[in-house]
């Protein structure tokens, strides 16, 4: 299979951030999280106000804007109505291919009463039987084309009856009996380059692949594609196996390929969809699920319902960890054919992740092994329950089901630990790779799984040794080429390491003297005080805090598509540094080592929602305004029923189907575990954790430990989550997205203030909003509008109470508190604005532009809040030279002299730069006075441009003049 193609890394370095994002006016990307984040404060040297009037709610685009609700509706399983039946011979064998199943089953059944001898009909009889679950009447419909075969002397009809007999064979997980069959098939037709593939292909599932014949066979089929005797698709279907045993994937790749041009999906034929699914399931044990989705999907274009690509869709999108998706493709297969054992095997998956084990165990016994002892992902689950109970005689029970009938299966041993991993099981994931190891020394995808376990778990060593041999025996593996790749070209040329106690932080070499102290500093103290809280020395750490998305992701699963700024696998956390601006480190920092201490404390078996929502609420207690709290988002989603119970979070997070739904998935276990924090304390969550630990489920627990049941622990949390969120969002909020909302009269008369402000009739705005308030129409909307029309006026005591009553009635939003920040602003009150800054910033933790305006107002004014603002924006973007500057005054006012000096250095590479802005200039300007550093000489004339520069720096600057 053709190797996946390189991917760019660049490492951002300092002195390019600061070029490409923070120059001239340039902003870094911002966290969306956070309402109103775009609009948070502008740059020093603009004129303009902090608000645009409009945003201020006098536009219609402003009025009802809250979280996109449309994105808050959940998907569901296709339902499927069954077409008609056909009534011809021809429209049956459509009917086959094309979706209809059941039609062409009843309509040849008795067809073939007539013409026994049609064996066409009965090969496609046999597919619709297959398709629709019902094997044994597949295998009766091919014993009887067997028999006409045979008693037409036709020879090679009846071994390609055999070689479908040994594919039911084959599904019932009878692989001595598949292959007796393909043998049968070749002393009938033994030139069949397709039969004597499947030979080589069940060979190397034996683990016969070395034995002399089976060679004989590898080198025939190499030699029939060499000189051309392969021409059709079956025969360079046969001769890709051939290769498929050599471990020549890349010539795999290109055999299946020409194959599928051959017999395309499109065209409906068994043997299209059969080289599509084989094609489709070399991606995916490549670990590429775009390609084999690309490939399934060709099936499902022309058979929306054909099962088998369905679960194997369903398999995908697993892969992908996308839960939603795998369950509903898996629910449609199940439409079709009930017992579909693949189809059942991901739902037992998911049913394993989410929680659901009796689900899980009972599914796969009743659907899965019933059918197949020996399926490998069904002994999986099997496997990974066993080992969740801790139960080692049924972990060995489902290990020899699968190795008495594929004694080389090495995917069993790495699915079982991806699916380990799944459920936190990190040590126990490594010890049955490590197994698998020992049993396949040899086997490319033990070995790879392997390398990644000791990667998440620390040991470098022997993860790269064990990544390296996988990579020698098979070069195409997407995660271990990834892998290998990002160290090679990566992480050894551009990062370090340091060492604080048992601390190990991995960060871009050449930002360890700059970053390094402060990301210590804060890991560190997140450590000190979670061991106070939670009881336990958590021991050594490791914390590799990358530059770049692709290599955190690449590091962190193995793949570059990773939707996430950090993950925990217990003594190692992997990280996105807050290098471009995107998001607060210490939150997310907090969060992540919060992790650390459940997985200890529940051996990794605590639920999903629990964890999250924990280290959401640490992260909130040490760093309020970084919680994820969202209470517009919350109300919304509750007014959109979009809200899950207390015992169904676990869903939340695990079928989200986009990021909003994730968030709101993060906002309620974060209420959650602040309810059940604040109301029963943390000792007994702690007790909940150890009680996971013994396998007890949170019903359990909530008994035990709180003394009630879920439904009365539910509905308790109810009722504050609703109290809690009717203070913070209280009044009328208009949607004017909503159709209903223009009969509402306050809606009309909504749009006629608008009209009246766009107008410029500020009069007739205000008279009518002030109705508004005296109606059933008071809110933050309302309130926000009039301050705005108030500022028109010229009434700006007045539009200052407004802004502060419109805060009242959303205590989270920020829009009101901009506004006052704008008068404050314009009002030239330096203190006053630093004072709804800090507002601000107690109420958002993700933005960056409030915290560098009231840093840069900090420094320049003398304020004592500089630190804590220096800390905020620090946290956010530690490389924006703003940040750097104001930084470099705390650094020099706390004694420390050598740092403030690395930080001024850094901010400078920026500064000096003719086309930097106002407020890197002034921010450097003030450091530089602060440390006398000469370069003040070349940046006090620009600093002194600002018309806002307070009088003691504008005093101080002034001296600094030639």
């Amino acid at each position: 299979m053709a190797a996946p193609s390189e991917p760019r890394r660049v490492l951002p370095l300092a002195a390019t951030v600061a070029a490409a994002l923070l120059v001239a006016g340039c902003e870094p990307k911002k966290d969306t999280e956070t309402p109103g984040g775009e609009d948070a404060v502008e740059d020093p040297e603009r004129d303009g106000p902090l608000v645009d009037p409009r945003a201020a709610g006098l536009s219609e685009e402003a009025v009802g804007q809250g979280p996109d609700t449309a994105e808050m509706a959940t998907e569901e399983a296709r339902k499927r109505e069954k077409p008609a039946d056909p009534k011809t011979r021809d429209a049956a064998l459509v009917a086959a291919a094309h979706g209809n199943p059941e039609g062409a089953a009843t309509f040849l059944s008795e067809h073939l009463k007539s013409k026994p001898g049609d064996t066409e009909a009965a090969f496609a009889l046999a597919r619709a039987q297959r398709l629709l679950g019902r094997l044994d009447a597949a295998q009766e419909t091919l014993e009887a084309a067997r028999a006409q075969a045979k008693k037409s002397k036709d020879k090679a009809v009846e071994a390609q009856v055999l070689r479908r007999l040994a594919a039911l064979r084959e599904v019932h997980g009878d692989i001595a009996g598949a292959e007796k069959l393909i043998v049968d098939g070749l002393g009938l037709d033994p030139t069949n380059l397709l039969l004597q593939g499947e030979r080589v292909r069940l060979a190397l599932i034996s683990g016969k692949v070395q034995e002399r014949d089976i060679r004989g066979l590898i080198d025939g089929l190499y030699d029939a594609y060499g000189d051309g005797t392969a021409q059709t698709a079956e025969q360079i279907l046969g001769a890709s196996y051939a290769a498929l045993a050599e471990r020549a994937f890349k010539s795999t790749n290109r055999l299946m390929q020409e194959a599928e041009n051959l017999a395309p999906a499109s065209e409906g034929s068994e043997l299209g969809d059969e080289i599509a699914v084989r094609y489709a399931e070399l991606f995916l044990e490549k670990y590429k699920p775009s390609e084999a989705a690309q490939t399934v999907a060709q099936v499902l274009e022309r058979d929306p319902w054909n099962p088998e690509a369905l679960a194997l869709m369903a398999r995908i999108a697993l892969d992908d960890f996308r839960l939603g998706p795998a369950s509903r493709a898996a629910e449609e297969a199940l439409q079709v054919n009930p017992s579909n054992a693949e189809a059942h095997t991901v739902l037992a998956w998911v049913a394993l992740i989410e929680g659901r084990r009796d689900e899980a165990r009972e599914r796969v016994t009743d659907h899965v092994l019933t059918l197949n002892p020996a399926h490998v992902d069904g002994q999986a689950v099997m496997a990974a329950l066993a080992i969740y109970e801790r139960d080692e005689a049924a972990y060995k029970k489902a290990r020899d089901a699968v190795f008495a009938a594929r004694p080389v299966e090495g995917q069993f041993y790495s699915g079982l630990g991806d699916l380990l991993g799944y459920l936190h099981l990190y040590p126990e994931a490594d010890e049955v790779l490590t197994e698998g190891a020992k049993r396949l020394p040899d086997d490319p995808y033990v070995q790879g799984a392997l390398g990644l376990s000791r990667l998440r778990l620390g040991d470098e060593v022997a993860g790269r040794a064990a990544l390296d041999f996988a990579w020698r025996k098979d070069k195409y593996n997407a995660r271990t080429l990834n892998v290998r790749q990002l160290y090679r070209e990566s992480i050894e040329p551009n990062y370090a390491e340091q060492k604080s106690g048992g601390l190990t932080v991995r960060l871009p070499a050449e930002l360890q003297d700059v970053v390094g102290p402060g990301f210590i500093d804060a890991i560190a103290s997140a450590q000190t005080t979670l061991d106070k809280a939670y009881g336990i020395d958590l021991g050594t750490l490791r914390v590799e805090i990358f530059a770049d998305p692709e290599d955190f992701s690449i590091r962190t699963v193995g793949t570059p598509n990773l939707g996430a700024l950090g993950v925990c696998f217990g003594p190692v956390i992997t990280a996105l540094g807050p290098y471009a601006g995107t998001h607060n480190f210490d939150h997310v920092i907090w969060h992540e080592i919060a992790h650390s201490y459940a997985i200890e404390l529940s051996e990794g078996r605590v639920p999903r929602w629990f964890t999250e929502g924990l280290s959401e609420w640490e992260s909130e207690l040490a760093y309020p305004p970084a919680a994820r709290e969202s209470a517009a988002l919350l109300s919304a989603a509750r007014d959109h029923d979009a809200l899950r119970k207390l015992s169904e979070l676990e869903l939340a997070f695990l079928r989200a189907e986009n990021a909003m739904m994730m968030e709101v998935a993060y906002a309620t276990a974060s209420w959650a575990m602040r309810y059940l924090g604040e109301t029963y304390g943390r000792p007994k969550i702690v007790v909940m954790l150890k009680g996971y630990a013994k396998g007890k489920s949170t019903e359990e627990l909530f008994v035990e430990v709180l003394g009630k049941d879920m439904a009365t622990v539910e509905k308790e949390f109810e009722a504050w989550f609703d109290a809690e969120l009717d203070r913070k969002i209280s009044g009328w909020r208009p949607n004017l997205q909503d159709p209903k909302a223009q009969d509402d009269p306050r809606v009309q008369t909504l749009m006629e203030v608008m009209k009246a402000g766009q107008e410029g009739d500020f009069e007739s705005a205000r008279k009518g909003l002030e109705a508004l308030v005296q109606g059933k129409g008071d809110g933050a909307q309302t309130r926000l509008m009039l301050g705005n029309v108030l500022e028109q006026l010229g009434d700006d005591k007045q539009a200052a109470k407004q802004y502060e009553k419109a805060a009242s009635f959303s205590v989270e939003a920020l829009e009101p508190l901009m506004a006052l920040a704008a008068l404050a602003r314009k009002q030239a009150d330096v203190k006053g604005e630093l004072d709804v800054l800090e507002r601000v910033l107690a109420i958002d933790g993700m933005s960056l532009e409030p915290a560098l305006r009231a840093l840069v107002l900090a420094v320049a004014s003398g304020d004592k809040r500089a630190e804590a603002f220096s800390d905020r924006a620090s946290a956010i973007a530690p490389l924006h030279p703003t940040a750097l500057a104001g930084a470099s005054v705390v650094a020099f006012d706390a004694k420390d002299k050598k740092r403030a000096q690395v930080l001024l250095d850094e901010s400078m590479v920026t500064a000096l730069r003719p086309d930097a802005g106002l407020d890197v200039v002034v921010s450097a300007a003030v450091a530089a006075d602060r440390l006398d550093d000469p370069r003040v000489k070349d940046l006090a004339p620009r600093a002194l441009e600002s018309k806002e520069l307070p009088k003691a720096a504008r005093k101080r600057l002034e001296a600094r003049l030639p």
